[in-house]
């Protein structure tokens, strides 16, 4: 229960962020009475102190009202206020800053669906409050072989899988370069929920730290829109025989051509294997995923070290299943090697039909 907070509480924070930047958008097209009722909804009900300094100015100078002085001081006395507070060392607060920067370098579509689902999917690219996709499968069908038996089981091919992937931003710009410092948990479950016993086949755990670089002004290369390099472990938190587990560094480019959202991973195992000593022969070395954001489908697909006999592939479709596009219909699909821990150097042929709460 209290990680279901933790994640709803992320949730209506990205929320918060995405109507500042949607309110601004209409006072820079001077549309200021939508843009004034919009901040004042911000103001007084989010407690953002940035729309309450816009409110403040906008009452000082008549802007979507009549000039109203009184107004205008409360508000910027309400901005005040919280900036007192927020300009005492809070790394969330300058993360979110610094996370607005990052969004500014996502090339607009004139498309407005689209542009909206571009929008969700770059909040989630570079991890302003979700990490990975957030999704709960209750149907996932393995077509090929049974799995293996674990734990004197024997696995059906059906089963329910879903994952938990959050992430907590605790620095920015130490090195004057707008990057954002954190560290990240995902954890994914593979859960044989219509067995009779309803046992978990297998949990992988995975703690990473990381740091995001926008390329920003300097960057010569337009379509190249930021980098990660982080340090991650993978395990199943199991011993003996049944024992995964590694260590690896990861570096990260990402790209953006048109609607199009391309992102290339390399990565190294750091450490020992001595549990699966075969490992990256079947994990491979790196992987390039393609994003392509049409109107509120969203299509990811990605390759596993596409020129090796042991690559894996993986499909993945969303699309908003209400009109506050908190919730969506997710389809996945994986053929490969690697899926999971306990079963990597097995080939798996597999669809799931579910939900998510974030892209």
């Amino acid at each position: 229960m209290r990680s279901l907070l933790l994640l709803l509480f992320f949730t209506f924070s990205l929320y918060g962020l995405t109507a500042y930047e949607e309110a601004y958008a209409l006072y820079k097209e001077k549309k200021y009475e939508e843009a004034l009722q919009r901040f004042k909804t911000l103001a007084l009900q989010e407690n953002d102190y940035d729309a309450a300094y816009i409110l403040g100015y906008m009452y000082e100078h008549g802007e979507g009202c009549q000039v109203d002085i009184v107004a205008s001081q409360k508000f910027y006395k309400e901005s005040a206020k919280g900036y007192y507070f927020l300009n005492k060392p809070n790394p969330n607060h300058l993360s979110q800053k610094e996370s607005r920067k990052l969004l500014k370098t996502i090339d607009k579509s004139m498309d407005k669906e689209t542009q909206e689902t571009i929008k969700q999917y770059a909040q989630s690219m570079y991890n302003i409050k979700a990490h990975g996709a957030n999704y709960f499968l209750p149907v996932s069908y393995r077509f090929n072989d049974v799995y293996p038996s674990t734990n004197g089981h024997t696995a059906k091919a059906i089963e329910t899988e879903f994952q938990f992937s959050i992430k907590y931003d605790f620095a920015t710009s130490l090195l004057g370069l707008d990057e954002i410092y954190s560290f990240a948990y995902t954890q994914k479950s593979f859960w044989q929920l219509y067995e009779e016993s309803a046992y978990f086949r297998e949990t992988n755990y995975n703690p990473e730290a990381f740091v995001t670089i926008p390329m920003g002004e300097w960057n010569y290369l337009s379509a190249l829109k930021a980098l990660r390099f982080s340090f991650e472990h993978q395990s199943n938190g199991r011993g003996g025989a049944e024992e995964r587990s590694w260590n690896y560094s990861v570096a990260t480019l990402y790209f953006q051509t048109g609607p199009l959202f391309t992102e290339l991973q390399v990565w190294k195992d750091v450490g020992s294997l001595e549990y699966n000593l075969d490992l990256m022969e079947y994990m491979g070395y790196g992987q390039v995923k393609f994003i392509l954001p049409y109107k509120k489908h969203l299509l990811k697909v990605a390759f596993r070290d596409p020129f090796s006999r042991t690559r894996g592939s993986e499909l993945n479709y969303t699309y908003p299943m209400n009109k506050s596009n908190d919730l969506f219909f997710y389809l996945k699909a994986f053929s490969g090697y690697g899926e999971s821990l306990i079963d990597y150097d097995n080939r798996v042929e597999k669809i799931g039909i579910g939900f998510s709460i974030s892209r």
